[in-house]
């Protein structure tokens, strides 16, 4: 069974950002994504790193690349709603948040 191993860094930045959710069997995701998927998209964004520190001498290729996007931004369309639904309840509904 594919699982979402963070570093405790990782961890912390993605809960903070609001980036992490749990799927139907309870296994960490970011939001928005399948376990398969946020799995690959945390391993390429952890590539991406090493590469531009010059650690990782190799480069994604343009399907990598296409993948990551599409990854990201169907993330962020669902993180984004999160945070303003989060919001509006905390200003419509104060004393019960």
């Amino acid at each position: 069974m594919t699982e979402l191993v963070l570093t405790e860094g990782e961890e912390a930045y993605f809960r903070e950002m609001r980036s992490l959710s749990t799927d139907a069997d309870g296994r960490a995701i970011l939001a928005g994504l399948t376990v398969d998927e946020s799995v690959w998209l945390v391993e390429y964004r952890r590539r991406r790193f090493l590469q531009r520190s010059g650690k990782l001498q190799s480069h994604p290729s343009e399907d990598e690349r296409r993948r990551a996007h599409e990854l990201d931004e169907k993330h962020e369309r669902v993180r984004l709603a999160v945070i303003g639904a989060e919001h509006i309840l905390r200003t419509e509904s104060p004393t019960r948040n």
